[in-house]
């Protein structure tokens, strides 16, 4: 493949939607300023989150969407480039 550019996830993101023009007109200006400087296509959306419980332990945005994999399944990452545990560490090493 020689560009990425069709390489695309689709996913479903349920309690979100999109911003209309005038709640992303009202966006602070930094944040809009941020968008710009990307100079990609995107869309603003509104994820629900109440308390705070899209943010982990670090502070980072963990968005819960649905049909997403259990964490005992591999991901796509693993299943594509570690296939049959080849990634997986069985035992310790030396190494200090």
């Amino acid at each position: 493949m020689a560009a990425n550019d069709n390489v695309r996830f689709k996913f479903f993101l349920p309690d979100a939607r999109v911003l209309n023009s005038d709640e992303v007109a009202a966006l602070p200006a930094e944040k809009k300023a941020a968008a710009n400087a990307a100079g990609k296509e995107g869309l603003w959306i509104e994820i629900f989150c109440p308390d705070g419980s899209c943010l982990d332990e670090q502070g980072h945005i963990s968005i819960p969407s649905t049909g997403e994999a259990s964490e005992k399944q591999k991901g796509t990452w693993l299943k594509l480039f570690c296939p049959e545990g080849q990634c997986e560490i069985t035992q310790s090493s030396g190494l200090p």
